[in-house]
């Protein structure tokens, strides 16, 4: 049975609680153990895979014994938060361990699953896509697993799910201009591209809302700077659907004012990954 008052927030620093009260869960180790745990709700992780990621290639003689330790002290920490008699969430699962708890009680599942309902909802309610994907948005503190982010697989798992958070900033921009949102968009954008500069769909979606704002030339100079970082940095021109916003740009298109569906939804922008 799935533990539902057991609350794991791993979009920043790992937390628990049970019933809205903080769990002690001790030091970097037994928190790694529950990391890897969090990192994959209802499913077993095998005590090698869990030594595996604490020490690599140089364990310890005793590192399945450990691990078994750390395991009975976070039992024993949820337990005295949850009461003496309730049910433990970590199970033992041969060959490892599960953790047992309600996925919409671990934020990053809250999240991804925000996430792709704003996304459905973006070519006919924008306004609920906006609603959703801020709010999946607001979940995050930090990185994904901060903490942990020198273990390979907490890791890979961190580097997904901010992956899913850049798409989930885009497409709440996209949200945003169909709302006409264009100076918070146009904002949040100068931002985002200080941080992802050769991300396309930043750029089209940025030339967008510069031009809507009256201001033509910041749209065309925003296009310059996108084609030179993408030929320094890739050796490419930019996409046919970046091309295209700035031909749209530079024609004074004004559908680009009136339009009511997302803007780039749909188009062929790179997106590349050392950008992610």
């Amino acid at each position: 049975m799935e533990d539902s008052a057991l609350e794991l927030r791993v979009l920043g620093p790992l937390e628990a609680a049970v019933h809205g009260r903080p769990v002690g869960l001790g030091g970097p180790q037994p928190r790694g153990v529950l990391a890897q745990l969090a990192a994959e709700p209802g499913r077993t992780v095998s005590v090698w895979a869990l030594v595996d990621e604490l020490w690599g290639a140089r364990p310890p003689r005793d590192a399945h014994r450990t691990v078994r330790t750390y395991v009975s002290r976070l039992r024993a920490a949820l337990r005295r938060a949850a009461g003496t008699d309730a049910p433990t969430a970590l199970i033992t699962r041969p060959p490892g361990y599960q953790l047992r708890v309600d996925p919409t009680m671990v934020d990053a599942v809250r999240f991804e699953r925000l996430v792709t309902s704003g996304r459905q909802a973006l070519g006919t309610q924008p306004r609920l896509a906006f609603e959703q994907l801020t709010a999946a948005l607001g979940l995050w503190r930090g990185h994904a697993f901060a903490e942990f982010r020198h273990l390979p697989a907490i890791a890979a798992k961190s580097t997904q799910l901010e992956q899913v958070r850049l798409s989930a900033l885009e497409a709440r921009i996209e949200a945003a201009l169909v709302l006409r949102l264009d100076a918070e968009a146009a904002v949040e954008l100068e931002g985002l591209l200080r941080a992802h500069p050769t991300r396309e769909l930043l750029w089209g979606q940025l030339m967008i809302a510069l031009y809507r704002l009256g201001r033509q030339a910041d749209a065309l100079a925003a296009f310059r700077t996108a084609r030179a970082l993408l030929r320094e940095e890739h050796g490419v021109e930019p996409s046919p659907a970046l091309a295209e916003v700035h031909h749209r740009v530079l024609r004074h298109d004004v559908a680009l004012n009136h339009d009511r569906r997302p803007p780039l939804q749909g188009a062929v922008l790179r997106s590349p990954p050392a950008e992610c």
